[in-house]
């Protein structure tokens, strides 16, 4: 009893001890470094932060190698929204959006292969989206991840597109090179689209907030049932869409 009880105290402090490596450190973590410091063996090291991965508590950047902080520190830790500012500033925004559009209004932040819903505000009608915020969705079959997607250098594009490409829905695109097209379009016009390919009973479309040096900030983005929010009016929507996306950006220069 006593061994298994130290054995697993040893794991959570050796847990503990790479959480707060990753935290103090100023640039993501090789696996080789954190093994270095900690001068535990290689094995070890993967498991725990691959244990860690699962959990949020650290994510591996796609390119690198390395690893940073994941989302759930921050939940935890944070006695207030880690991002309350940009939800309290674009909130009045995203609700007039909602009374223009009569659909479901989301703020999201881009996150390592995927995107982060931070608010949500709903549609007055029964049918409309269930609530995503704090849920982490995928890139390539979601209209905000698309845009995260439009943003990376080709680079770290081709990196995340070698892997094989989820089937979440009927309609989710897995073939890399309609993606691709789909990632052009995307950089042409300036907006997003989702159809179907999340949850076959849904629509989106999502435009970028960028800051003054074109960095990506977050999204905002409709959702509604495919028969009501259709690509056409989608598409309608786009200008109004970007526009309030520009209008969050101003009020965080």
């Amino acid at each position: 009893m006593n061994t298994t009880k130290n054995h697993s105290i040893q794991s959570v402090v050796r847990a503990a001890t790479i959480i707060q490596l990753i935290a103090d450190s100023p640039t993501p973590m090789m696996i080789n470094q954190i093994t270095e410091i900690t001068d535990l063996n290689r094995t070890t090291v993967w498991r725990l932060l691959e244990t860690l991965e699962s959990l949020d508590y650290v994510e591996r950047d796609p390119v690198t190698k390395g690893y940073q902080l994941g989302y759930a520190p921050y939940r935890l830790f944070t006695k207030t929204n880690l991002y309350g500012p940009l939800i309290r500033r674009a909130r009045p925004i995203l609700e007039k959006l909602r009374d223009e559009t009569n659909e479901t209004v989301l703020l999201s932040v881009p996150k390592h292969n995927g995107t982060l819903t931070i608010d949500q505000i709903d549609a007055p009608y029964s049918i409309r989206a269930i609530n995503y915020v704090n849920k982490f969705l995928p890139s390539h079959c979601t209209s905000n991840g698309k845009i995260l997607l439009s943003r990376l250098p080709s680079e770290e594009l081709e990196l995340i597109l070698e892997r094989p490409l989820k089937q979440v829905t009927s309609f989710t695109i897995t073939e890399t090179n309609q993606l691709k097209e789909e990632i052009e379009w995307i950089r042409k016009y300036g907006f997003s689209l989702t159809l179907r390919e999340w949850d076959e009973s849904e629509n989106g479309i999502s435009a970028a907030i960028l800051d003054e040096r074109d960095e990506l900030i977050g999204f905002v983005s409709l959702l509604g049932p495919y028969h009501r929010l259709t690509k056409e009016k989608m598409i309608d929507l786009a200008p109004k869409l970007k526009d309030k996306a520009n209008s969050i950006a101003n009020l965080l220069k």
